[in-house]
């Protein structure tokens, strides 16, 4: 019989994600520890055999491997690394089925008939089932999950500059505000914070701002 833990023996992009599953844990604060990864056919049949002619509760309804099989390598199962509680930690499976899903695994604690918690595979979200695999048909690669990263302040300010530019000079309005935006240069209600006679054409607001001007005028107007 063969078994195995070694996350290399899984589909690189499955063992990717899987080590990421990992270290989102470990953010978490939960250590992951990986207790299989694939297995052979006759390691397949002495599992499926408990509860059936092996005493035990029945863990599996297939006689082979399908997604931890060897040719695969679509599936890993886990434990929480704390002795004692490996397994009986519901806060740890809340924890670390959700960043399962989150990567894009399914998990097997959402299964109905045998609940497997410990499971995770890549099935292309639910496309692909075991008869699929046993025909040889595979999911196709998993993407890599890649948290959102955060702005850092220098990409902030360059989106923000793009959303709603500082508009420094009559130059740089929009040309559809051109003709309200010098009435109100002209009247000095809107003067740049310098003297008219020095740069009559200064505004230095940004651009959302000087909107507010111009719709409080026209509505002054009316």
């Amino acid at each position: 019989m063969f078994k195995s833990r070694d996350i290399g023996l899984l589909r690189p992009d499955v063992a990717e994600n899987c080590r990421i599953l990992i270290a989102l844990a470990k953010e978490a604060g939960r250590s992951v520890l990986v207790t299989e990864t694939v297995r052979d056919d006759e390691y397949q049949a002495y599992l499926y055999a408990q509860g059936r002619t092996r005493p035990g509760a029945i863990i599996t309804n297939s006689p082979v491997p399908t997604f931890h099989s060897v040719k695969a390598g679509l599936a890993f199962d886990i434990c929480q690394n704390v002795k004692g509680r490996e397994y009986n930690d519901e806060g740890f499976w809340k924890i670390v089925g959700a960043i399962g899903k989150k990567i894009g695994f399914t998990w097997g604690g959402d299964w109905k008939t045998i609940v497997d918690k410990p499971h995770f595979q890549w099935d292309g979200h639910g496309a692909y089932t075991s008869g699929m695999i046993l025909s040889g048909q595979y999911p196709p690669p998993m993407p890599r999950y890649k948290e959102d990263e955060e702005m850092t302040q220098e990409q902030f300010d360059a989106f923000y500059e793009k959303i709603n530019p500082f508009i420094r000079t009559f130059g740089d309005v929009p040309d559809w505000m051109k003709p309200e935006v010098r009435k109100l240069l002209d009247a000095e209600i809107i003067n740049g914070g310098t003297p008219k006679a020095e740069n009559p054409d200064d505004i230095n607001m940004r651009l959302e701002t000087l909107k507010a001007i111009v719709v409080a005028a026209r509505m002054r107007s009316q």
